[in-house]
């Protein structure tokens, strides 16, 4: 392996291994947050199928929220472990759909009110921990 003779070399790399660190944190963020209000979880998210729009530069972001009693989230949950289990899926239920698309692996897709956010496998710790 070769010694880094120079602080330019030294700098390089540091500045390459920024870039990997924040493209990763970037990759496995999660657009919706879970709240518990009195008996009821309140999901608040991101349309991920809403159109892109922009005012002076600007994304306009569009949000949705999906507020279900305790019951309809662990069911909710249950139904997301299921379905990641399947190639392809859809799911429709009172309060929200899900969707499973052949192409896509490891994500679900929670629907409600033509908004949508998407789940993963990874994402069920941070569903569960909310209960």
């Amino acid at each position: 392996m070769k010694k880094i003779n120079n602080i330019d070399d030294f700098v390089s790399i540091i500045i390459i291994i920024f870039f990997i660190l924040i493209g990763t944190l970037s990759v496995s963020a999660q657009g919706y947050t879970v709240h518990k209000v009195d008996d009821n979880y309140e999901i608040n998210f991101i349309d991920e199928f809403a159109d892109q729009w922009y005012l002076n530069g600007e994304e306009i972001i569009r949000y949705g929220e999906l507020t279900l009693s305790e019951k309809d989230y662990k069911q909710l949950i249950k139904d997301i472990k299921k379905t990641l289990k399947k190639s392809e899926a859809e799911l429709i239920k009172p309060n929200y759909e899900l969707i499973k698309y052949s192409w896509v692996n490891d994500s679900v897709w929670v629907y409600k009110n033509e908004k949508a956010f998407s789940v993963t496998k990874k994402d069920l710790e941070y569903l569960n921990s909310k209960l």
